[in-house]
């Protein structure tokens, strides 16, 4: 895993959601609707090397409010 030739790749995602009861939905710009919509926001972090993706992370966004 690793090594020089290996790239980490930072990614959101987000979960489009209708209503507000789960952790961390709001209304915010959603790249998957393209516009603001209620969703919930995730970071992850994978480590690539040729054919072998490795998550290293996934992170909830937790907006302020």
């Amino acid at each position: 895993m690793g090594g020089p030739d290996a790239v980490l790749i930072i990614d959101d995602t987000s979960l489009l959601k209708q209503g507000t009861h789960s952790v961390g939905v709001t209304r915010q710009y959603s790249g998957q609707a393209g516009k603001r919509a209620n969703c919930q926001t995730m970071v992850s972090l994978t480590l690539a090397r040729r054919e072998v993706p490795v998550p290293v992370a996934l992170r909830l966004f937790l907006p302020e409010e």
